[in-house]
């Protein structure tokens, strides 16, 4: 058993307790902390939780840094993927500006056609008609051939 301090003997009796009682009351003492130490935790079993602690740290700390490269990775292509959005909606924009400047071009090519088709109709209005007249210009010039030839025939009859 350990030696008992004469502090704490002192201690207790300037308590006021009888010498025997102060004693035993010491002992007991003393033999309570004795049968804990195996229970109690010393600095050595600090020391090597802390090494276990940092040994398995280590490895921890790896996983970190992986996972922080990660997010970092992980954050580029978040803003690369928004300027991708920011692109394709200004190229849905340029898209339905071309869709609407092709719609009008439609549109005045439809009234281009229709003036297109007023015109040819006009032209070929022209057309028949100057036919018509080269028709009855040819006809009339065979006729007079014709009448020419029988006035000469019947001027060489009757003579």
């Amino acid at each position: 058993m350990a030696t008992m301090r004469t502090a704490t003997l002192e201690l207790l009796e300037r308590a006021k307790l009888p010498t025997e009682q102060a004693l035993a009351l010491a002992q007991a003492i003393e033999l309570e902390v004795a049968s804990q130490r195996e229970a109690m935790v010393t600095r050595s079993d600090f020391l090597e939780l802390r090494g276990e602690f940092r040994s398995e740290l280590g490895p921890l700390k790896t996983d970190v840094a992986g996972l922080k490269a990660d997010v970092s990775e992980l954050k580029a292509d978040v803003v690369q993927l928004k300027a991708d959005v920011v692109q394709l909606k200004a190229d849905v924009s340029e898209l339905k500006a071309d869709m609407s400047e092709l719609k009008r071009g439609f549109a005045q090519l439809g009234n281009d056609m229709l003036e297109w088709k007023s015109e040819i109709r006009v032209e070929m209005h022209a057309i028949k008609a100057e036919l018509v007249r080269w028709v009855f210009t040819v006809m009339l010039g065979q006729t007079a051939v014709l009448l020419g030839g029988g006035y000469f025939i019947l001027s060489l009859l009757v003579a």
